[in-house]
């Protein structure tokens, strides 16, 4: 239940950062792009630092996807694993995003690659929370919210982008990273 006044959020188009406290091991120091987020329907986004090191064409025939077989793949996330989902950056001027769509279909991946207006990932599998599900993790501190940010496309964005993002957000955040997972191994 809202409070009257109270306002909502939506981190639609946002990043999520996982708490380094969070030790969920779906999402445990992952980034999650959030393609949408309606606090009555729930949410649906995608891990974007967990690259498999395999491209579209170890998972589909070259001859079924044209000029997407050189695509990487991302661990997306642990619902529907088994399934591929496309997802097309559009860059603008100066490095900054003009959109991110999640997913995205076959014909626009191909024209985004053909047309150089962006790039191309797949990902096995989506990230999905119930109605309210999100905001009891938004309210818990699981996630950091951070402005989509093109800095995870240079590269094929892993463990260590996160690391960066931590040190970003501050000493305290930075130490809380560097932890092992174990303690007693300290």
């Amino acid at each position: 239940m809202r409070l009257q006044g109270e306002e909502k959020f939506n981190v639609s188009g946002k990043l999520l950062l996982a708490h380094p406290s969070l030790k969920d091991p779906n999402f445990r120091r992952t980034i999650l792009f959030i393609s949408s987020h309606e606090e009555d329907v729930g949410a649906f986004g995608v891990v974007i630092n967990r690259p498999t090191h395999q491209k579209l064409a170890d998972f589909v025939a070259e001859t079924d996807l044209p000029g997407l077989a050189g695509v990487p793949v991302y661990e997306g996330g642990p619902v529907s694993s088994n399934e591929l989902i496309l997802m097309g950056f559009f860059g603008g001027n100066e490095g900054q995003p003009t959109g991110l769509q999640v997913p995205l279909s076959i014909p626009d991946a191909e024209e985004i690659l053909r047309e150089k207006r962006g790039f191309v990932r797949a990902f096995r599998g989506y990230a999905g929370w119930e109605a309210g599900q999100l905001e009891g993790e938004l309210g818990q501190n699981a996630w950091l919210v951070k402005e989509m940010d093109t800095e995870f496309t240079s590269d094929e964005p892993d463990q260590s982008l996160w690391l960066r993002f931590m040190k970003a957000q501050g000493p305290a955040y930075y130490l809380l990273a560097l932890a092992p997972d174990d303690p007693s191994l300290n």
